[in-house]
């Protein structure tokens, strides 16, 4: 019986244990969420762009960067492999300030890039029937893949349910 108990427990700290040192981006007000993975400490950022104070510009929403922390924390663009096999975005506008966001890498998972009550950007996604705003993404990548055949073993998604409480959901791949 207790080790029924022990076992969430268990998966719980290694959940935890496999971001245990890793950078936090500044913070932005335009923010959306960040993507990590544990062959490095390098960090993806997805910030909204505005082209007005209350609108979301409707032909590029989102700025993507990485954030090459084992470089001295130095700001790039990605690269043209990253946009179109790893991290880049395709979005489709489903109406003022509402855009339907799907990462190349993994676009089963729809998030909605829409301005929350107080005007400020939001990405909302739906995971293993919870839904939840997105703060963070971690990549478990498996051990032995690299280059263009990377496979992962799970992604976790980080954010808070509609309540504000944190909320963490992880899909084994």
């Amino acid at each position: 019986m207790k080790s029924i108990y022990l076992l969430p427990l268990i998966l719980f700290s290694i959940f935890v244990q496999a971001q245990k040192g890793y950078p936090t981006p500044p913070t932005s007000t335009n923010r959306l969420f960040y993507i990590q993975h544990n062959e490095s400490k390098n960090t993806f950022v997805y910030d909204a762009i505005f082209s007005t104070k209350e609108h979301l510009d409707e032909q590029n929403p989102v700025n993507i960067y990485r954030i090459l922390y084992e470089a001295n924390g130095e700001k790039k663009t990605l690269t043209a492999i990253q946009k179109k096999l790893a991290y880049g975005l395709k979005i489709k506008k489903k109406e003022k300030n509402v855009f339907l966001l799907t990462l190349v890498s993994y676009p089963s998972q729809q998030l909605i890039l829409k301005l929350n009550a107080k005007k400020h950007p939001v990405v909302l996604t739906t995971v293993n029937g919870k839904e939840m705003t997105l703060n963070r993404v971690f990549l478990k990548k498996k051990s032995g893949t690299g280059g263009l055949s990377v496979k992962l073993d799970y992604i976790l998604f980080h954010g808070t349910d509609k309540n504000g409480n944190s909320i963490q959901e992880k899909i084994i791949l």
